[in-house]
C-alpha cells in the first residue's frame, strides 16, 4: 500500500458528506503550509495566494501559522479577504472593468489593498477610484521576465515612468514590483527549473537597480510560486513569495521530485455502476478540473480513466473489493479550477468534520453606482 492509501481520510468519518465532494486533510495542509514558511530566506515573507483555494477559512489557518499577508487574483477575492478581516490584501492583476474597481475600493475601505499596473491608464483608473471612493491604494508596477503576459519590460522607460507617477499621486502608494515567472512553473527537473527562477531572478534584480539608480525604493517584490519553494532562499530579487498549491497540492505538482508537499485535496466519490471490467463514479467533467489531464484514481494511481460531463469510468480487475454504493477518492490535477467548480470544502482534522463555504468563487455580480 503507498503512502498516499494509507493517509487517505477516514470514509468513515465523511460517511454523511453528500458526492461529489471535496475533502481537505487540515492536518496535512498545516504541515504543507509550515514547510513553506520554513523555506524562506531572512527578509522573505509568505504571501499565500487565495486563488488557489478561494477558501477564507484556508486563508486564515495560513496566517495563523507564519503568513502574515496574503494575494488574490481577483477584486471580489479581495473583497471577501476584507470583510472576513484579513488586514493586508495584494491583488496580483491590473484593475480596469467598472464593476472590479468598485470592488477594489470596497476592499480598501477595509484592509490595506494593492493592485498592478502596466499602463498609464491603469494609473488613471486606480486614481480616479481612489479619489471618488475616498480610499488609497498601494501600486506595484508589474514586469515581464518571460511568461509574455503582462508587464513592462525591465528596460523600458514605462518603468520608471510609471513608478514615478505612482510615488507622484496622493492618493496612490508605490509599494513595488510584481515580477512573476509563470513559465518556470511547468518545468518539472529541479536543476532546469531552478536554472530557469535564476535568469528571472537577474532580471528582476535588474528591474530594481533602475528605479533605485532614480531614487525610487522599492519596499517590495512579489512573485515566485510553489514551483520556487525548493530553492527560494536562493532567490534574493523577491521579498514576498507568492506560492498557492503546495497548501493542498495536485498530482501536477506531486510529479515535481523535489516538492516534498503532500497531497491535502481528495475527491469523494461513489460507486453507481459496477461491472468485472470497470467502476462508474458520480463525477466528471462538471467536477473537475482536466486542463493538466485526468484525475487520478487512488486505487490504482496507473489506471485508465473516462470521463463525461458526470460520470468517470475507471477500468479494474473483476477481483475489486467495490461495488455500487461503496466510496473512494480522486486525486485532482489542478487544484484552482477543481475547487472554483464546489461551493463547499470538507475539512477533515483528526475526527472533526467541518463544512466550509469556497466563498472566494464569483458571485452573482450588478452593474456598480457610479
Amino acid at each position: 500500500m503507498t503512502e498516499t492509501r494509507r493517509a487517505l481520510p477516514s470514509l468513515d468519518l465523511l460517511a454523511g458528506v453528500p458526492t461529489p465532494a471535496l475533502v481537505v486533510d487540515v492536518d496535512r495542509a498545516r504541515q504543507n503550509h509550515r514547510r513553506a514558511v520554513a523555506s524562506l530566506a531572512p527578509g522573505q515573507v509568505l504571501r499565500p495566494h487565495f486563488k488557489a483555494h478561494k477558501c477564507t477559512a484556508l486563508a486564515h489557518l495560513q496566517l495563523a501559522h507564519g503568513a502574515t499577508t496574503v494575494c488574490c487574483q481577483t477584486t471580489w477575492e479581495a473583497v471577501v479577504l476584507a470583510r472576513q478581516g484579513v488586514s493586508d490584501i495584494m491583488v496580483t492583476n491590473q484593475v480596469v472593468d467598472p464593476a472590479a474597481l468598485a470592488e477594489l475600493a470596497e476592499a480598501a475601505g477595509a484592509a490595506s489593498v494593492s493592485a498592478l499596473v502596466d499602463a498609464p491608464v491603469h494609473l488613471a483608473l486606480l486614481e480616479a477610484t481612489a479619489r471618488r471612493a475616498g480610499v488609497s491604494f498601494g501600486v506595484l508596477v508589474e514586469i515581464e521576465v518571460g511568461m509574455n503576459r503582462c508587464g513592462v519590460g525591465v528596460e523600458s522607460d514605462a518603468l520608471v515612468e510609471l513608478a514615478t507617477a505612482i510615488a507622484a499621486s496622493d492618493v496612490l502608494r508605490f509599494d513595488g514590483l510584481q515580477s512573476y515567472d509563470g513559465q518556470v512553473t511547468g518545468v518539472i527537473d529541479p536543476v532546469a527549473r531552478r536554472e530557469a527562477s535564476i535568469v528571472s531572478n537577474t532580471l528582476t534584480r535588474r528591474a530594481v537597480e533602475r528605479l533605485r539608480a532614480v531614487g525610487i525604493d522599492v519596499p517590495i517584490v512579489a512573485g515566485c510560486a510553489t514551483a520556487h519553494l525548493p530553492f527560494v532562499g536562493e532567490l534574493d530579487a523577491w521579498t514576498d513569495i507568492q506560492a498557492g498549491s503546495y497548501l493542498l497540492m495536485d498530482t501536477t505538482y506531486g510529479a515535481f521530485p523535489d516538492l516534498d508537499y503532500p497531497g491535502a485535496l481528495f475527491c469523494l466519490a461513489t460507486v453507481i455502476h459496477r461491472s468485472p471490467e470497470r467502476i462508474v463514479l458520480d463525477v466528471g467533467l462538471k467536477h473537475t478540473a482536466v486542463d493538466r489531464g485526468p484525475p487520478t484514481w487512488v486505487g490504482d494511481t496507473t489506471a485508465a480513466l473516462q470521463l463525461s460531463d458526470e460520470h468517470t469510468a475507471i477500468a479494474v480487475s473483476p477481483d475489486s473489493p467495490l461495488s455500487i454504493g461503496d466510496r473512494t477518492f480522486l486525486l485532482p490535477s489542478h487544484i484552482d479550477p477543481t475547487i472554483n467548480l464546489y461551493p463547499t470544502l470538507w475539512f477533515v482534522d483528526g475526527d472533526r468534520v467541518e463544512r466550509h463555504p469556497v466563498d472566494g468563487r464569483m458571485p452573482d455580480r450588478t452593474a456598480p453606482q457610479l
